[in-house]
């Protein structure tokens, strides 16, 4: 208690864990701010009990509670350091996407280009066998990257 308590105070006390109020008391609190402080704190730490006391069961080992947010904490872990690499797949995938998706005009440009010119199956040949090998396996390669980074982040 502080210096400026009252030597009723212990009194307040009593009477509010026992919910017994004599009338001399009640006008003392009326006149005293120490003692109405004190039944203000006193009923307030009564109903923080009450509600401690309505909690059911006891409350688990608190080493326990910490192995188990170790162990969430941990769990967790693979899938933050993966964030980075599935960012990146998300990019390339993107990318990708863009460099694909001019394939189409860039091979149409080229029909128009050619369509005055009758095309025969042999002049057809020669330009499949003209056109470097790079041409045909990155898209693919591309395409099969693509496939597995979507696959195996799934798992």
């Amino acid at each position: 208690m502080n210096v400026d308590s009252c030597p009723k105070s212990e009194a307040v006390v009593q009477a509010v864990r026992s919910n017994n109020w004599p009338d001399s008391l009640r006008a003392h609190i009326d006149r005293c701010k120490s003692c109405r402080e004190t039944s203000q704190v006193a009923s307030w730490m009564a109903r923080m009990a009450e509600s401690f006391e309505s909690i059911p069961g006891e409350l688990p080992d608190p080493e326990l509670i910490w192995l188990k947010a170790k162990i969430n904490r941990r769990s967790q872990l693979p899938a933050r350091a993966l964030l980075p690499l599935k960012a990146g797949g998300l990019f390339g995938a993107a990318g990708l996407s863009l460099l694909l998706a001019t394939v189409p005009e860039s091979a149409w440009n080229r029909i128009q280009v050619w369509q005055p010119v009758e095309l025969s199956i042999t002049q057809l040949q020669e330009l499949l066998v003209a056109t470097s090998a790079t041409f045909w396996w990155i898209p693919l390669a591309a395409v099969l990257l693509f496939l597995f980074v979507f696959t195996t982040s799934e798992v």
